[in-house]
């Protein structure tokens, strides 16, 4: 099965970045027109990045798997669960905001904050994933079964030593 997560990636990084950057400088500029975008290409890059979490997923089970990058793997995850969470709170906290008020969330002080704590998370989990794609080969032909960085050791399932081998008396 072809691994489509790198077709959906690009997608959040471009727009909640966009998103984040719009939103700090509409709340020092103070114009309207400049939250509904923020807005939108928050909402946007949310949808993205739950496509992106989703494709991620399904692509770890079809990518061969490459030596040393299990932490790395683990740690990417950890974060885009932590970005997708936070990029819907902040998503549903717009909503809520614009339908009771008509106006950007506040108090701006914590709105700004999230902004901030979106960029944050947005440029750890893009590291993590450029680290396995450009410097682990993860997910690429170089590492993929016959490619010249295919270890065929780390694709064997480590035994499970914890329990012992039944045998025939074992079970009544």
């Amino acid at each position: 099965m072809q691994n489509f997560h790198p077709l959906f990636v690009h997608f959040p990084i471009a727009l909640l970045f966009t998103s984040a950057v719009v939103a700090l400088w509409a709340q020092a500029t103070r114009r309207p027109g400049a939250h509904l975008v923020a807005r939108v290409l928050l909402w946007l890059g949310t949808l993205g990045a739950a496509a992106a979490v989703v494709t991620g997923f399904l692509g770890e089970q079809s990518v061969a798997r490459v030596t040393g990058a299990h932490d790395v793997i683990e740690e990417h995850e950890r974060y885009a669960y932590i970005l997708l969470g936070l990029s819907a709170l902040l998503s549903a906290w717009a909503i809520v905001s614009w339908r009771r008020r008509g106006a950007p969330p506040a108090p701006a002080a914590l709105w700004i904050l999230g902004q901030v704590a979106l960029l944050a998370m947005l440029v750890l989990t893009a590291n993590e994933g450029g680290e396995l794609v450009h410097e682990l080969g993860v997910g690429t032909k170089l590492t993929a079964p016959g490619g010249p960085l295919y270890d065929a050791a780390a694709q064997a399932a480590p035994a499970d030593t914890s329990a012992p081998n039944p045998t025939g008396k074992d079970f009544r």
